[in-house]
Parts: C-alpha cells; sequence; structure tokens
C-alpha cells in the first residue's frame, strides 16, 4: 500500500475537479470538506479498506484498544483526523490534509499531529499529512524545499498543475510523521 502516492494522486485530483465543478477563481480556494472527501472515497476504492472522515481521536484510541481514561479524553478533546484508514476494525492510519497557501513559512497542521503521534505511541499507527502547495512569497520550488525540510526525507511530491488561470503552478505533496 502506498498512502503517499495515492494522496498525492487523489488530493491533486479533488483539486482540478473542485475548480472546474465550483468555477473558483483560484485553485486553492477548494474546500476542506469536499477535499477529505474526495480523498477518503478514493482510497477506499483504490485500497479497498474502510476509511472514515474526520473520525475522532478519541474513537480512534478506543478502536484501537486503548483503555480509555479522563485524561486521554481531556487530552484528544474534540480533535479530529481528517482521514483515517482500518484494517480488521483497526485504524492502521491517519491522513492530514492541508492547503499551504499560508504566507507562513510552514503550513500549520495544529495540535492534531501532536495528538496523533501521541496515539501512534500506543499502538502501530502511520500518520500522514498530505498538502496541496502554492506558491505565495517564496516560489513553489523554495516552500517544497521548505516543507520537505520540515517533514523530513521520505515525501513524495507530485507532478506541477497549472492553475485555472495558468498564471502559477501548485503541486500537491505527502510524507509520512514519525
Amino acid at each position: 500500500m502506498n498512502v503517499e502516492r495515492a494522496v498525492v494522486e487523489f488530493g491533486s485530483e479533488a483539486v482540478r475537479l473542485y475548480r472546474a465543478m465550483a468555477e473558483t477563481r483560484h485553485d486553492n480556494e477548494i474546500s476542506d470538506s469536499f477535499l477529505r472527501s474526495h480523498v477518503a472515497s478514493r482510497l477506499h476504492e483504490r485500497f479497498q479498506c474502510p476509511v472514515h472522515i474526520d473520525r475522532l481521536y478519541a474513537a480512534l484510541a478506543i478502536d484501537m484498544g486503548t483503555p480509555i481514561t479522563p485524561d486521554l479524553i481531556t487530552f484528544l478533546g474534540a480533535h479530529r483526523a481528517h482521514v483515517a484508514l482500518y484494517a480488521d476494525g483497526r485504524p492502521t492510519a491517519i491522513i492530514e490534509l492541508k492547503v499551504f497557501d499560508e504566507t507562513t513559512p510552514l503550513p500549520t497542521v495544529g495540535s492534531g499531529i501532536d495528538k496523533a503521534q501521541m496515539l501512534q505511541r500506543l499502538g502501530t499507527l502511520q500518520i500522514f499529512v498530505g498538502v496541496m502547495i502554492c506558491p505565495i512569497t517564496l516560489s513553489l520550488e523554495a516552500r517544497i524545499e521548505r516543507l520537505h525540510d520540515a517533514l523530513g526525507g521520505n515525501m513524495y511530491v507530485g507532478e506541477r498543475q497549472a492553475s485555472r488561470d495558468q498564471q502559477w503552478e501548485w503541486c500537491f505533496a505527502c510524507a509520512s510523521v514519525r
């Protein structure tokens, strides 16, 4: 199962489909819910496994067989995994999806990754971050490089895509997080 490549393929597909469907002015206007739903649906088709969208981390912990304590519930709060892959009734992977179009040097994936990493320590769970990378104050290549440095050497970067107005390029990338 090559989750990184699949997330890149389906994330890119979602952006192109949404811009055609919604006739958005800019490609990065994709709805978060559409991106998550499209990627989840296509992952289910590709890997023939159960896939959940916006799954509570507490529910993931229960599904992993982790004893639930008040401290764990407090720590996990209402955070949700954007997409969760399952096998044999247990979560095997969490995928966080983000449009990286802020002027910040790195995308903010929030405290969700910290909470996912805590779940990862409780069992065998892979964590992936899928990102639509858009050039803002830096070139696309510079932003890819910064993201690569932040997430590590295990990042798959997809093909460059021309924006709807043909004025700029974007790409989708996915990395596993340890």
